[in-house]
């Protein structure tokens, strides 16, 4: 009978053991299982700058597995074309995975139009993983490189993706990178339920805002949460120069 409670003693830290192992396994894959990536997708949205509708930017973005690229065109039309002429192709690349979506760099073509010619100008911002830091190019500046920055084009998407997989925005310490600063992000508004209307359906679409800011910069976002929390309308505000532009969805995003 002394043999009895030696044997039980032996079994139990056992078969513990191999129940954490499996409950570790199940949380493990049901963690992966939730993890979701950005799509493939095209769509297009009406601007407003100050105030003048110019047209449309359309944007693109495609993954070949891990390796994303965002590109938006803009060019003004209708009768913004009679009194502007520049145009811009932004291109953004991207790493995204179930775990992490990685800035890596912007590269801007602008061309206007000057004493009749045109003229091109070249803005490109890239991370260089090396020396940890984001360079802008054609003026040899540098920055620090943390985890969550983003330029302005792609960081809606950036919100999409933390959406989407669950992230505490306020805590993320969230970056703004542009040619001429790079500031960190604080949120003001998370999450507030509105009501949006566009020109391309008869229905109001529900969406929730989302306002931050940094010292020059600030963003008014609303995204759509039963659309895989797609952007919607971009409010981008330079506080410098109090000039606003918007964005608003001009069509139903198109999976590709």
């Amino acid at each position: 009978m002394s043999c009895l409670p030696i044997q039980s003693s032996k079994k139990k830290p056992l078969l513990f053991t191999l129940l954490s192992l499996f409950l570790f396994m199940i949380l493990a894959y049901t963690a992966s299982s939730d993890a979701t990536t950005l799509p493939n997708f095209k769509t297009s949205y009406h601007v407003n700058a100050f105030g003048v509708e110019l047209g449309k930017a359309k944007h693109h973005f495609s993954c070949q597995q891990e390796d994303c690229t965002l590109v938006s065109r803009a060019k003004p039309s209708g009768m913004a074309a009679l009194f502007f002429s520049d145009s811009s192709i932004e291109t953004i690349q991207l790493k995204q995975s179930q775990e992490s979506l990685i800035w890596l760099s912007y590269h801007k073509l602008g061309t206007s139009k000057k004493d009749g010619k045109q003229v091109q100008k070249h803005t490109t911002l890239q991370r260089n993983n090396s020396e940890n830091q984001v360079v802008f190019i054609e003026k040899n500046h540098t920055w620090p490189a943390p985890p969550n920055v983003f330029d302005i084009l792609s960081l809606p998407y950036a919100i999409q993706y933390f959406k989407l997989n669950n992230k505490a925005l306020n805590e993320l310490n969230l970056y703004i990178q542009d040619s001429n600063f790079q500031e960190k992000l604080t949120f003001r508004s998370i999450d507030q339920p509105e009501n949006l209307s566009f020109k391309f359906s008869n229905h109001e679409f529900k969406a929730l805002k989302y306002v931050f800011e940094s010292q020059q910069f600030k963003m008014e976002l609303w995204l759509l949460p039963k659309h895989q929390y797609f952007p919607a309308k971009i409010r981008l505000i330079n506080k410098k120069e109090n000039k606003i532009i918007t964005l608003n969805l001009a069509e139903q995003p198109k999976l590709l």
